[in-house]
């Protein structure tokens, strides 16, 4: 009596890493982003301690971003990601090697609004602060890569701006990045915000 055939299961392609950048410097609490499949559940993991530095899903434009869970040491680190996909788990990325500074030459800018979980207008207001009184604050979107607002650091160290385009309504994830005659900064931890047509641009959330 003949077997049945055994589905055919295709391999998952390892995710990629796009930040940290391959032997840049970051803070000890950086920021991770990289593409892979929509869906996925990425993991990244330390090569030396061999443990999970936390995991982010893809979204639909096959983009993943998290924050690291915790604090990193400083010194040179080395990660590597992989991706989960229907059950299936991809094999491991390319290594990634980088620098943490326990005090980086630009600190992350703070991002007061909007705050985390917050439901906002579909014309948001961004604003916050930094610890250097020059220079101009990015605002990126996580899920297309693309900088959606930019505002000028005033004399009190403040920053504030309006994105010019609309964002679509749902689930939107940012960080924000300061440049100070070119040099930038590392990226703030991701901010998480729902868009809707009711929000009223601060909404209720988590500081």
């Amino acid at each position: 009596m003949s077997t049945p055939d055994k589905p055919d299961t295709q391999p998952v392609p390892p995710p990629t890493i796009t930040y940290p950048k391959r032997d840049s410097e970051t803070g000890v609490a950086t920021l991770f982003l990289g593409s892979g499949i929509p869906g996925a559940l990425v993991q990244v993991w330390s090569i030396a301690d061999k443990h999970s530095l936390g995991d982010g899903q893809v979204s639909a434009n096959g983009r993943w971003a998290f924050s690291i869970s915790g604090v990193q040491s400083p010194g040179q680190q080395e990660i590597r990601a992989h991706q989960t996909w229907e059950g299936i788990k991809s094999d491991w990325s390319e290594e990634r090697r980088y620098t943490v500074l326990l005090r980086p030459a630009i600190d992350v800018p703070v991002v007061s609004e909007p705050k985390e979980d917050a439901q906002v207008n579909t014309v948001p207001v961004f604003s916050g602060d930094v610890t250097k009184a020059e220079g101009f604050v990015s605002i990126i979107d996580l899920d297309t890569g693309v900088m959606i607002a930019k505002a000028d650091v005033d004399p009190l160290k403040q920053w504030r701006t309006q994105v010019t385009k609309p964002l679509p309504p749902g689930l939107n994830r940012i960080s924000a990045i300061h440049n100070i005659k070119g040099k930038l900064s590392d990226w703030v931890r991701v901010r998480t915000f729902t868009v809707t047509a009711e929000g009223k641009g601060k909404g209720k959330g988590k500081t």
